[in-house]
């Protein structure tokens, strides 16, 4: 029994056809899938490039507003003292003249929240002197 070579060939380059047929199939399945998977994957960057813009955008908005008010703040902050230091004689001022109409320490402590000490000071200093 003598194989026919002229056969033999056949059958090796068919095999060798349906293995590269095969082989091909399979290579052209998963590059078609990395391909698919590609895309995804660039649809999903393309969205967090999106949000990374907006998202800076909005930092960029609230650095804004922090900023403002900050400044807004610093000025109440100036203001505020402004109005501490002017306001800072008037309890004085104001006991000194009910003093000078006759009040006495204990209407000083209780109008204006002075100590006891702070309203006898005011009285003595600025009070009435009382003919012996």
């Amino acid at each position: 029994m003598m194989i026919d070579t002229a056969w033999l060939v056949a059958a090796l380059s068919g095999g060798a056809f349906v293995v590269a047929a095969l082989c091909g199939m399979t290579l052209a399945g998963r590059a078609r899938r990395r391909g698919e998977r590609f895309e995804a994957l660039e649809a999903e960057i393309a969205a967090l490039r999106a949000e990374v813009k907006a998202a800076s955008g909005i930092g960029s908005r609230v650095g804004e507003r922090v900023r403002r008010l900050e400044q807004v703040g610093a000025q109440l902050s100036d203001r505020l003292g402004q109005l501490e230091v002017r306001g800072d004689g008037r309890p004085y001022d104001h006991a000194i003249a009910m003093v000078r109409h006759g009040a006495d320490a204990e209407r000083l402590v209780t109008h204006f929240g002075l100590s006891r000490g702070e309203a006898d000071l005011v009285s003595l200093v600025h009070g009435q002197r009382k003919a012996g």
